[in-house]
């Protein structure tokens, strides 16, 4: 659906073909998948519009449809990203002018970030007992390091120091492009420690499934999402003893929750925000005190009442 039309103005789907030339093609294969999915969401809304009448107002209308369809804040933010990035490769060629339109929405929705949800720590014994092979140990070390899905399963022994003092992890494929450097706990080296490796790949987390051999976990939050479904329903059958105020033994959750769940352990324990951050690898604090900060101040007020 990609076309340029020379007799009239041109299209979104125009500017997102020079966009997928200029700046798409250099990516990394897996921030172009991510891209890839906020255009087929974008696609039905923008295809046929204008670049220049794609305003607020019709970004807002995208915005209240997505969230409508119970689609994440963080979700809807990366599709306004894109446009962003569309947009400006459009003013370069001069096709529009003024104000970006999805940063100005991006603003409206910035602080509409997805809420911390902790996991009980029953409900993540269940899952990791539902998972198998080297799955069960990148899920450990995803809850007990709070590093990104992607951090851990692309993981490599090369990145792992099990002799320093602490033990460290340097990333090298992260979010933000830039290494980081977290010190494992003692129970986490020692899960690296007795992984089995194999001289065919390079990397911590693999299962044996691959094309030529060993490779990689790939999508790994859809094969998590997999495991809970699979432990909803084992849970389900068996009727699963029922807690207080809530319908129901096992409550579903997703990977990155795992991230959520060891950061607001670690500020209930008192650790400091700002090492949390670097620890995480956020950009700023501010970002780690919206999430996990304003969690704890909302436990601790109910607490108080």
């Amino acid at each position: 659906g990609l076309r340029r039309r020379d007799d009239k103005a041109p299209l979104w789907a125009d500017a997102v073909r020079r966009w997928m030339t200029e700046k798409l093609a250099g990516r990394k294969p897996s921030t172009q998948q991510r891209y890839l999915v906020s255009l087929r969401q974008l696609h039905p809304h923008l295809a046929d519009l204008p670049i220049a009448a794609i305003d607020q107002p019709t970004l807002n209308d995208y915005v209240v449809a997505r969230m409508g369809a119970g689609v994440t804040a963080a979700t809807v933010r990366r599709d306004l990203n894109v446009v962003s990035g569309v947009w400006r490769v459009a003013r370069r060629a001069g096709w529009v002018q003024g104000t970006n339109p999805a940063r100005a929405e991006l603003e409206e929705i910035e602080e509409l970030r997805d809420p911390a949800r902790p996991v009980p720590l029953r409900d993540l014994a269940l899952v990791i007992r539902q998972a198998s092979g080297l799955a069960r140990d990148l899920i450990r070390f995803l809850a007990r390091t709070g590093c990104r899905q992607e951090e851990a399963a692309s993981l490599e022994w090369r990145e792992v120091n099990l002799r320093a003092d602490p033990p460290t992890v340097t990333f090298l494929d992260t979010k933000t492009r830039a290494p980081r450097v977290i010190e494992l706990p003692p129970q986490v080296a020692r899960d690296l420690r007795r992984l089995p490796r194999d001289p065919r790949t390079t990397y911590v987390f693999w299962h044996p499934f691959g094309k030529g051999g060993p490779d990689r976990y790939r999508q790994f939050a859809t094969v998590f999402w997999g495991l809970v479904r699979e432990t909803a329903e084992a849970a389900a059958a068996a009727g699963g003893p029922r807690r207080s105020g809530r319908s129901a033994g096992f409550q579903p959750f997703r990977c990155h929750d795992l991230r959520h769940t060891f950061a607001v352990r670690w500020l209930e324990k008192g650790g400091d925000i700002y090492a949390l951050s670097r620890h995480l690898g956020h950009s700023t604090v501010d970002t780690t005190d919206r999430v996990y900060g304003a969690w704890l101040r909302r436990e601790r007020r109910r607490a108080r009442a």
